[in-house]
């Protein structure tokens, strides 16, 4: 059985849970962030675990690496020294590209349908309806966070929509999540202001 090494830079970590969505065996939640489940603190930052495991249980582990979008898990073959997964991707090994984007000029409305999202302070839940048609609601998904919302939608219901539209859904999504956690007011599209306390 290979033995590897897990690094976890918590500082880089941005909450996205991917990693839990894979591997729930090694990340947990934490708030805003996740843990590394049985990992030595280093340093501030800084989280290690040294294991042996089994094939199916090493590709789970690389894979809930991999899936971190800004790198913050690395793996490393102890026994070969083999760098599996980098920590971190230099600027200089990789290309790097101008962001830039007009809502104006190139929005388009999903031809599948819409989400109205909103936040329920009785009972603590985002909540996601998805209309097919204008204004008739074909599917409503209530959670407490982000993640289990959108794995259900995206895992479960299955919805087949553009991939931006499930870009738009995280996003609006981590806006609910933080404004019900802050006690601010969430209104769909437009952005937090958190100083306007509900």
């Amino acid at each position: 059985m290979p033995k590897l090494r897990i690094k976890f830079d918590k500082k880089t970590c941005i909450g996205n849970k991917a990693c839990m969505a894979v591997d729930s065996e090694r990340w947990v939640n934490s708030e805003d962030k996740v843990d590394l489940v049985g990992g030595e603190k280093i340093n501030e930052n800084i989280y290690v675990l040294e294991k042996e495991f089994n094939e199916e249980e090493s590709k789970i582990v690389i894979e809930g690496a991999e899936v971190c979008p800004v790198n913050a898990i690395g793996i490393v073959n102890v026994d070969s020294g083999e760098e599996i997964v980098k920590v971190e991707v230099s600027e200089e090994e990789s290309k790097v590209v101008e962001a830039s984007y007009d809502d104006e000029k190139e929005f388009q409305l999903d031809e599948k349908g819409y989400f109205l999202i909103k936040v329920n302070r009785e009972n603590k839940k985002i909540e996601v309806a998805f209309c097919e048609k204008p204004n008739e609601i074909s599917l409503t998904v209530k959670g407490d966070n982000p993640l289990e919302i959108y794995q259900t939608i995206i895992n479960k219901e299955k919805l087949e929509i553009r991939k931006d539209h499930y870009a738009y859904l995280g996003r609006e999504l981590q806006k609910a999540y933080t404004a019900l956690r802050e006690n601010i007011e969430y209104v769909q599209d437009d952005e937090l202001d958190f100083s306007n306390k509900v």
